[in-house]
């Protein structure tokens, strides 16, 4: 064993003959775990919110979109789904349509978006399940309603289900502009739909071929795609652009997600240098216990410099020193906030708005970037600290 680091171990576990001394180097170890448990306690509940937008984003949006560059112009050609369901990786391919509808109800004003879909959606987007409340056989369009919004507008909804139709407004881009924009038909309410909080209450779901029938156009707007797990959505991306041309837009999930992951990402990058300001601060704790340390066994450093140890070799016995203690602090963080996150993930003891448990993730990166963040702190502060072994020697003398 390197006598300077067999020293400095000695040094670390022995009494201290000034009992200050020892609160100081606790006060020291303190103050790293704690910058430990803070940074890496923020890292777990970014990756937890990280995971937690993946997987919304993968149950609320198609793996893939694909629609005209130019909005005006719609699918009409079969052919293009045939050249789709043709490659490889592609599981299933819905046609869809949107349409912004208004809704007037005894001087209430309601806007939603009708949302037309083929019997493929299902296959597209799994959380999306319909039940059937009635068989309608009436020339009205058969609508589906949001499984959360029928408290809000069940009044309405039970009136219509039970006796008539309602009528709505759909709002029409007509390529002649002095057609009306407003085109005014009646929809039954079919059944409820259950996807999300959030398309329950923003979207009616109805079948995309009665749709195309009510408003004379054999037409849809986009197709919606879902690829198998262990497709790149890239590499597809790249395969239907080389089939389709330039002329269409293609949009992958991970695109709608970039925006998201850029403001997450430059947010971690802010908390990263915050907190390594805030351990440069609490490492004035360190550099104080070091030098105290080095005041405290003065005389045994003299008494090794006079057997022949080079002043080099006591530096680096109080630059060990230096790294026991931020290796200790850190890894008594780092412990701490691994037992807190195993606590939340299996008790979900905090949560939001008490219903949503907090997320938290534990990623091996997030462990290597805390760490070497708080040792390379800590190796500096103990570098500058044997500045005043010299002068605490010479002095001495």
């Amino acid at each position: 064993m390197n006598t300077s680091f067999y020293i400095s171990i000695r040094y670390f576990f022995s009494k201290k003959k000034i009992n200050l001394v020892n609160i100081i180097v606790i006060l020291s170890i303190l103050s790293i775990c704690i910058s430990t448990f803070s940074l890496s306690a923020i890292l777990f509940v970014f990756s937890g919110l990280e995971d937690l937008n993946k997987k919304f984003y993968q149950n609320h949006y198609p793996d893939i979109i694909i629609s005209y560059s130019n909005e005006k112009n719609y699918f009409i050609d079969d052919s293009v789904i045939n050249k789709i369901k043709s490659i490889q990786g592609i599981i299933a391919c819905s046609k869809t349509m949107e349409k912004k509808i208004f809704l007037y109800y005894k001087n209430h004003e309601y806007f939603f978006f009708l949302k037309g879909v083929d019997t493929e959606y299902k296959k597209v987007m799994d959380k999306f399940k319909i039940i059937n409340l009635k068989n309608n056989k009436f020339d009205y369009l058969n609508i589906y309603v949001g499984w959360d919004s029928i408290l809000s507008y069940f009044p309405i909804l039970l009136y219509h289900i039970i006796n008539m139709p309602l009528q709505i407004f759909i709002f029409d881009n007509p390529k002649n502009t002095s057609v009306s924009l407003f085109m005014k038909i009646k929809i039954s309410v079919k059944g409820i739909f259950y996807f999300s909080h959030k398309m329950d209450n923003k979207y009616l779901f109805c079948n995309l071929y009665e749709l195309q029938k009510i408003i004379k156009k054999k037409v849809f707007h986009a197709l919606e795609i879902k690829v198998h797990d262990k497709v790149n959505l890239h590499d597809m991306k790249n395969i239907l652009v080389q089939k389709l041309g330039s002329k269409f837009d293609i949009i992958t999930r991970t695109e709608r997600e970039k925006i998201l992951y850029k403001v997450m990402n430059t947010e971690k990058i802010f908390v990263y240098f915050l907190f390594v300001l805030i351990t440069l601060i609490t490492g004035f704790n360190l550099f104080s216990a070091i030098c105290i340390l080095q005041l405290d066994k003065i005389k045994e450093l003299f008494t090794l410099w006079s057997m022949g140890f080079s002043l080099y070799r006591i530096k680096v016995i109080f630059f060990y020193m230096g790294l026991m203690i931020t290796i200790f602090g850190c890894f008594i963080g780092l412990l701490i906030s691994y037992i807190i996150f195993f606590v939340q993930e299996k008790y979900q003891i905090f949560k939001i708005e008490k219903k949503i448990p907090f997320p938290v993730k534990v990623k091996i990166e997030d462990f290597f970037i805390v760490i070497c963040i708080i040792l390379i702190i800590g190796s500096i502060i103990s570098f500058f600290s044997l500045k005043r072994i010299n002068n605490m020697i010479s002095y001495y003398k």
